[in-house]
């Protein structure tokens, strides 16, 4: 068993591909553990024989990066840390940064344009796009948080309610356990509220620190 070459990358080189990429400054503590967590869980998604990239997974991983990391180069002095972090990431999990950015745009710009109502039917198999093609892999693919994430956010940006009831409709329509993207929905919600809570405090800082000046 010992001789067998085993060709799956581990999370561990993944992770050691990232820091090669982005060796310094070091990550801030607070932001570290969300970035090895989301590579990690990304990683595993990746490396499963299942899976297949769409244009909704990369909406899904930019949006989870986008999220929680959108006030961290107001938190290292207003340096562009956060793109060379999120160039370094995609690429260690060996995904092509530059397209994960292009399908993230146009999935916005697509669900921004179109009706939910035309967005089922494309659920349903009509149409030809990249929503579409994507719609389609995930019935024989692999789902996974990022690919939720991206529903939810094509949810979101066509102004449909992101309530349990419309998750499960469209998680149906998909053939996907509504389970899985109603127990997404809820780590998705519970995040939304630790970034607000985080760019609250950091609001209080900055404001602190201009009082701070204006005394002294």
């Amino acid at each position: 068993m010992a001789s067998i070459d085993n060709q799956v990358k581990t999370v561990a080189q993944t992770i050691d591909d990232f820091y090669n990429a982005y060796p310094k400054p070091p990550i801030l503590p607070m932001y570290r553990t969300f970035i090895v967590d989301l590579m990690t869980q990304t990683h595993l998604t990746v490396v499963d024989s299942r899976f297949k990239y769409d244009a909704i997974f990369g909406l899904g991983l930019k949006a989870s990066y986008t999220g929680l990391m959108s006030s961290y180069d107001k938190m290292v002095g207003g340096s562009a840390e956060s793109e060379k972090i999120w160039k370094a990431m995609v690429e260690a999990l060996g995904l092509n940064v530059e397209s994960v950015d292009k399908d993230a745009a146009a999935m916005e710009t697509y669900a921004s344009s179109t009706s939910p109502a035309d967005i089922l039917l494309h659920m349903e198999g009509s149409g030809d796009s990249a929503a579409a093609e994507a719609f389609s892999n995930i019935r024989s693919g692999l789902y996974s948080g990022n690919f939720g994430i991206g529903m939810f956010q094509l949810m979101e940006l066509s102004k449909v309610e992101l309530s349990k009831a419309n998750v499960e409709e469209w998680a149906k329509v998909l053939k996907i356990s509504p389970a899985k993207m109603t127990s997404d929905l809820e780590t998705y919600k519970l995040n939304k509220k630790k970034l607000q809570a985080a760019e609250e405090l950091i609001r209080e800082v900055e404001i602190r620190d201009r009082k701070s000046t204006r005394l002294n």
